[in-house]
């Protein structure tokens, strides 16, 4: 039985410790007068001029191991914000010691252009009390909910992904800085579900209906078979959430170039959900292709994937992404028009498989 794929940071830390050893937007739902999309909406994307915009720091320090995972809000005043996960890589003798994942934020203006400038350098949510559920976080999603940032992230007790859940935290201030964490998960799989392995990469979008949808990667063993694909969580008030009684909602393709699915982002616009997700055939090694692909739904429930998939591949030889672009996440812009960051590796760096975040938009 083939193995399931894991969140791309993990890959960051095995593959940097290697080296080191040899030598180192609100949640509301937009309503848009047009009941058709541009034929070009969420399909083509352009490129950021002066990608990456959020880098690894220097080694050793909390976020040389790279930086993924993005997930970003855009406010009132046009700043716009930057989580990310990364991990730290320390040295103790002759021994080289990671720490994490944490998470990280950035911050920037919008027109987005230049560096994004890390504040503050440090972690914003360190490594937990060993006793927590989630000691370790990572692929988080931030939106707003009313006056108050929330969060949604992938958390465990102990490396390896052991007692994997989705769990959802608030700021204790306004940028997003300070977080409380939780004493409970909202959501842990059933022993021998679909989704039992590891459920990663939550997403949030409130709809039309203000229904709260949570849609999350879910990975496990069922039927005799290995299962891969999104699922979803519903709730009323952003705080209680269900499991949909159909999950997995997109289930992978055995042989397509989305072999295997991770780590997802949706937004609703123009009457219509939209789904980018990261695909690859086979294992997720470090040397995998990664790419981007876009399903579209009516209800949130039922998904079209896109006839042109993927609609965003690695890049050009010799860029900073021509190895694979994964874990996007997607706001709408006071414009119309889409922001989406996501992480991107490249070849050069296949043997630390340092990790840096990109820009693009669509309209």
């Amino acid at each position: 039985m083939k193995r399931f794929g894991i969140p791309a940071m993990t890959l960051v830390v095995i593959a940097a410790l290697a080296l080191l050893q040899r030598g180192v937007a609100d949640t509301a739902p937009v309503r848009s007068e047009a009941s058709v999309p541009s034929p070009t909406f969420g399909i083509e994307w352009h490129e950021l001029r002066g990608n990456p915009l959020v880098t690894p720091g220097r080694c050793f320090s909390w976020r040389c191991g790279g930086v993924g995972d993005p997930t970003i809000i855009l406010d009132e005043r046009g700043t716009l914000s930057v989580w990310f996960t990364t991990i730290g890589i320390h040295q103790e003798s002759e021994t080289y010691i990671a720490t994490g994942p944490v998470i990280g934020r950035a911050t920037g203006g919008k027109p987005v252009s230049g560096t994004l400038r890390v504040l503050p350098e440090a972690p914003v949510i360190a490594v937990g009390a060993e006793t927590a559920w989630d000691r370790y976080v990572e692929t988080p999603t931030v939106r707003r909910t009313g006056d108050t940032l929330s969060m949604w992230y992938l958390g465990y007790s102990k490396p390896g992904f052991v007692a994997p859940a989705i769990g959802q935290m608030t700021a204790d201030d306004a940028t997003g800085t300070a977080w409380k964490r939780p004493d409970d998960p909202i959501y842990r799989a059933a022993p021998g579900a679909w989704d039992s392995q590891l459920v990663t990469g939550p997403t949030v979008v409130r709809g039309p209906d203000d229904v709260w949808r949570l849609y999350y990667a879910g990975f496990g063993t069922s039927d005799g078979r290995m299962r891969n694909g999104i699922g979803l969580l519903t709730s009323r008030d952003g705080q209680h959430w269900v499991a949909d009684p159909n999950n997995p909602l997109l289930e992978h393709q055995p042989g397509a170039w989305d072999d295997q699915m991770l780590e997802q982002a949706v937004v609703y616009a123009n009457g219509h959900y939209y789904l980018w997700y990261s695909g690859w055939r086979g294992d997720l090694k470090p040397d995998t292709a990664v790419s981007i692909g876009l399903a579209t739904s009516p209800d949130g429930l039922h998904w079209t994937r896109h006839a042109h998939n993927p609609v965003i591949a690695p890049g050009a030889p010799g860029s900073w992404n021509d190895m694979g672009v994964l874990a996007p996440d997607v706001i709408v812009a006071p414009d119309g028009s889409l922001l989406m960051a996501a992480y991107g590796r490249s070849r050069k760096d296949v043997d630390k498989q340092a990790g840096f975040i990109g820009f693009w938009t669509s309209r």
